[in-house]
């Protein structure tokens, strides 16, 4: 027996131990199904911790091909920490094979090919006809029920409160972010939009490798939206700058996502992906705290803006370079950049900031309209690419109400226009706060400052009265959603 023990040692190749994992989607559904109202069972907790390095990381812990795991499964056991594989001669070409057409890590792959094994349901013959398929399949279900994991962890922090002590999410999150998910994450999304197509790959493995790639990229912008958007962290001018740059990116076409369009599905999430790189960008301007300093007469050199005058050089220069003619999707951004920059100058002391005033933001704002780019938004909203989202709707609409108030503060929009412009706005507006019972109570809160201009839009349109009756009335029915709100408006009206 010894001697036999001493044999198959001989035989067992170690590898590092990162390389192995445990079902992400089995995880995820022990998160869906958590409790929150109490405390995580400590062997969930346990995995939280163990797998920490994974939410950081996500999706760059599946490795590239290498020589050291490629000769370990010439072994008949392979060591993974804990870990071990036996190693069966008939699956160990298949999973060479597979892993130099997804480019993934020999012992990965074959890890792998024994999943899609152990879970598959095909007679025996089709299995090595199909077994291409079902790994890749079962790779794409665990990338993405890992991200799907991370974004999980936010949502839940959210709940519990991100500064809460001794709850296991809220500290995976802390953690998270101290260790610089953000800079991973968009390391990860530069990596997946410049992905090149994998050879040796027929029509049908081709399409199903497209449409989840841009899956993945929505996954990824899903947790930048919620970690901006909750101030899970702050984003800062370099990071502003380099999102920025990716949108370009995505916009112009230097990125490989037209090749990706090919299938109605894929078309969708290329939409849904510069939407949300859209919403990021303009969340992340913090119109809300810019508008609470003008309130409050704050300079700029005293508040706590993220950004530096040198970031919104730097910031403008980028943006300047957008043409708003040749990519529609430019000119939304080109106005928020517009609206930011107003705000900032509308602050006290502004004389100071000689760099600031001698942008031109009225320009931005000119090109940004002879392009029709506030008719964006009204698309968003009347598309379902939000309505699909499994980050909350209210959210992504926030970010637009936002916008659109600090808009009519920054341009002075009154109900005079004579062009559509008014129309317009109110047309947004409605589609902003119908059916969204969170923000029609933010409106109705006098304390609001956010909602502020838009207040006084409506008591302009009141002040008309009995003239434009049907834009006032249009307006108070989506500002009613819920019992308080509705209440608000009967009174108003």
């Amino acid at each position: 027996m010894a001697t036999t023990s001493n044999s198959a040692d001989q035989d067992t190749k170690s590898v590092d131990a990162s390389l192995w994992w445990d079902s992400f989607s089995l995880l995820l559904t022990e998160l869906e199904n958590a409790c929150l109202s109490s405390e995580f069972p400590p062997p969930l907790v346990k995995k939280l911790k163990e797998n920490h390095k994974w939410f950081l990381e996500t999706v760059s812990q599946f490795k590239p091909p290498n020589q050291k795991s490629r000769e370990a499964l010439d072994s008949s056991q392979v060591k993974i920490g804990s870990h071990q594989l036996v190693v069966e001669p008939e699956w160990k070409d298949a999973a060479l094979e597979i892993g130099s057409i997804l480019c993934l890590d020999e012992v990965q792959t074959y890890i792998l090919v024994k999943r899609a094994i152990e879970h598959n349901t095909l007679p025996g013959d089709n299995i090595v006809h199909e077994i291409l398929h079902l790994v890749m399949l079962q790779y794409y279900i665990e990338r993405q029920c890992l991200l799907k994991c991370t974004r999980q962890i936010l949502m839940y922090a959210l709940y519990v409160g991100v500064g809460s002590k001794g709850h296991a999410m809220s500290e995976e999150v802390q953690k998270l972010i101290s260790d610089g998910l953000e800079s991973r994450l968009l390391s990860v999304l530069e990596d997946l939009l410049s992905s090149s197509y994998p050879e040796h790959m027929d029509v049908d493995l081709f399409t199903l490798w497209a449409e989840e790639t841009l899956i993945e990229d929505n996954l990824i912008l899903d947790i930048f939206f919620l970690a901006y958007y909750e101030s899970f962290c702050t984003c800062n001018g370099k990071q502003w700058k380099n999102l920025c740059l990716v949108y370009e990116g995505i916009i112009s076409g230097s990125y490989n996502l037209k090749k990706l369009a090919i299938s109605p599905e894929a078309i969708v999430s290329i939409y849904h992906a510069k939407v949300q790189l859209l919403l990021i960008l303009i969340e992340t301007l913090n119109l809300e705290n810019l508008l609470q300093m003008i309130h409050d007469e704050t300079p700029f050199r005293q508040g706590s803006t993220a950004f530096c005058l040198i970031d919104i050089q730097e910031m403008d220069a980028l943006v300047s370079g957008f043409n708003v003619f040749e990519t529609k999707e430019a000119g939304p951004l080109i106005l928020a950049w517009a609206v930011f920059l107003c705000l900032i100058s509308s602050l006290p002391e502004k004389e100071e900031n000689a760099v600031l005033m001698e942008i031109d933001h009225v320009n931005y704002v000119r090109q940004a309209f002879e392009a029709a780019s506030l008719s964006y938004f009204l698309e968003i909203l009347q598309s379902n690419v939000l309505k699909d989202s499994d980050v909350p709707i209210a959210g992504y609409r926030s970010v637009m109400r936002t916008f659109i108030s600090a808009f009519i503060a920054s341009y002075e929009i009154s109900i005079q226009l004579e062009d559509n412009s008014l129309q317009l706005i109110l047309d947004i507006l409605t589609k902003i706060y119908r059916g969204e019972e969170s923000l029609c109570i933010q409106f109705w809160d006098r304390d609001s400052i956010i909602d502020g201009p838009i207040r006084c839009l409506l008591c302009n349109l009141e002040g008309e009265f009995p003239f434009r009756t049907v834009e006032l009335v249009r307006l108070l029915s989506a500002l009613c959603e819920g019992t308080w709100p509705a209440e608000c408006v009967y009174v108003e009206f």
